[in-house]
């Protein structure tokens, strides 16, 4: 009522305002939030790494199957404990006396069977086992899921080293393609330059040039050109295979921490070092170590199977037919009225005529198997430990080299456009200066690249946790 009485005391177009200004504030609303949805994140190597572990459904995978794992184990502690089976039954029986002796005979005055006669019984059965000696049943059994439960985990921290160097492959990747784009941009710039002086002498009637010289540019810059696409098209790929590592949302956006690639190390120990350390830290030797303890028990325990065991028992018996008169006679069991109890010691012995050994021989043949793997695994980890570390020393030196080059043929760009400016010298030294600058440049970079992602691929492949 008050807004109604304010409005019709003022002029109309108040109403016009304050709805028009109304639905300025509701439109802006939802283009700060979608402005706000596509704000660009920086992130580190680090939190990228740490988040593509965290999204990654292969390390829920693995995850999942320790569960599975425990689990085993859980139900072979289990096994130590009592077990209690129990069975309950209710049907129906018939209507009985108790029997009686007239004239020295036997005589049954229980009614004649019909549907009167027909009455129900109930009957409770119970077991309480308690094992006493297995032969290793269950202690190996135990030991053998204990080991599976390490091998599982040491499988998990593989697969954190996995995903660690394949996000920082990427994460290079991207950085060095943007590099690469930089540089392109700098090498255009640099023939932008060359075409104005040329142009600007060219106007002048200078001798030191002529038209042909234009085409020299278009001639030189088609390296720079596709070098460019080249490394749009890469900044591209590996943007979008680091964002699907993470599970950022289309809508988000995000930028490297890094604008430029730099020297992640400055030197290396003695590749002895690193192929020590890799026979020590390898997870995928501990996995292999911890498969083979419990494929070990595993053979144990079915060799364990041939042998009795030996238990304790509580067993009970309830019934109750209501209908049915009860006879108190030990050496008469009557399976519808009762109670008993009682304690007893036991052997149980499963014999299978050849089942048993059969599977250990296929246990023992799974293990052999496993024992050959970790064989040529310990074999070749020496080849590529020593590999990698080769091709780091060889980048290394590498990157020494295209660094000087860079420096030298940017000095030879800087000289060849004065000399140019100045009238002794040529159009095409000037644009050869350039292009060979351009491709120090984008060497060098590459050169940074593959000397970091070889450090990467070298701490993986010793084992190193660097996540």
């Amino acid at each position: 009522m008050r807004i109604r009485r304010f409005l019709s005391a003022h002029h109309p177009g108040v109403l016009l305002v304050m709805i028009t200004l109304g639905l300025v504030f509701i439109l802006q609303k939802p283009a700060r939030s979608e402005e706000s949805t596509k704000e660009r994140i920086v992130m580190t190597l680090s939190a990228l790494i740490d988040t593509a572990i965290t999204k990654s459904p292969e390390i829920s995978q693995i995850e999942s199957e320790i569960s599975m794992a425990k689990s085993d184990l859980e139900q072979v502690k289990a096994a130590y404990f009592p077990q209690l089976e129990s069975t309950a039954t209710v049907g129906p029986v018939q209507d009985s006396k108790d029997p009686k002796i007239v004239n020295g005979i036997i005589t049954d005055p229980s009614p004649v069977l019909s549907t009167s006669s027909i009455g129900i019984f109930g009957r409770v059965d119970m077991t309480v086992t308690q094992p006493l000696y297995t032969f290793g049943k269950l202690s190996n059994r135990k030991d053998a899921a204990d080991r599976g439960i390490k091998a599982k985990e040491f499988e998990l921290e593989q697969k954190n080293g996995q995903i660690a160097l394949r996000v920082k492959e990427l994460y290079y990747a991207l950085v060095l393609a943007r590099n690469g784009v930089e540089a392109a941009n700098e090498a255009t710039g640099f023939f932008e330059d060359a075409g104005r002086n040329i142009r600007r002498l060219l106007d002048v009637s200078s001798p030191n040039v002529k038209e042909g010289d234009l085409y020299l540019i278009d001639a030189y810059q088609a390296d720079t050109i596709r070098s460019k696409a080249e490394a749009e098209k890469g900044a591209r790929v590996a943007y979008y295979a680091l964002k699907s590592m993470i599970g950022m949302p289309p809508d988000r956006e995000f930028d490297p921490a890094d604008r430029t690639l730099s020297i992640q190390s400055e030197g290396l120990a003695d590749v002895a070092k690193y192929l020590q350390e890799a026979r020590d830290k390898r997870p995928e030797f501990k996995q292999l170590a911890e498969a083979l303890a419990a494929q070990k028990s595993q053979i144990k325990a079915a060799e364990s199977d041939r042998y009795p065991s030996f238990f304790a028992a509580i067993q009970a018996s309830v019934a109750d037919a209501p209908g049915r008169e009860s006879l108190y006679n030990p050496y008469i069991q009557d399976d519808f009225n009762h109670a008993y109890a009682g304690v007893v010691a036991g052997l149980k012995w499963n014999f299978d005529f050849g089942i048993g050994k059969a599977k250990v021989d296929k246990l023992t043949a799974e293990y052999d198997k496993l024992r050959h793997t970790k064989a040529s695994a310990e074999m070749n980890i020496g080849i590529q430990v020593t590999n990698i570390y080769e091709e780091h020393l060889e980048w290394k030196k590498s990157l020494d080299s295209y660094q000087k080059a860079m420096v030298a043929s940017r000095k030879w760009v800087l000289a060849s456009m004065a000399d140019f400016n100045m009238g002794v010298g040529t159009a095409e030294e000037m644009l050869k200066a350039i292009e060979k600058y351009g491709n120090n440049q984008g060497k060098y970079i590459e050169a940074i690249f593959h000397y970091n992602l070889s450090l990467a691929e070298l701490e993986y492949a010793v084992g190193m946790k660097t996540w």
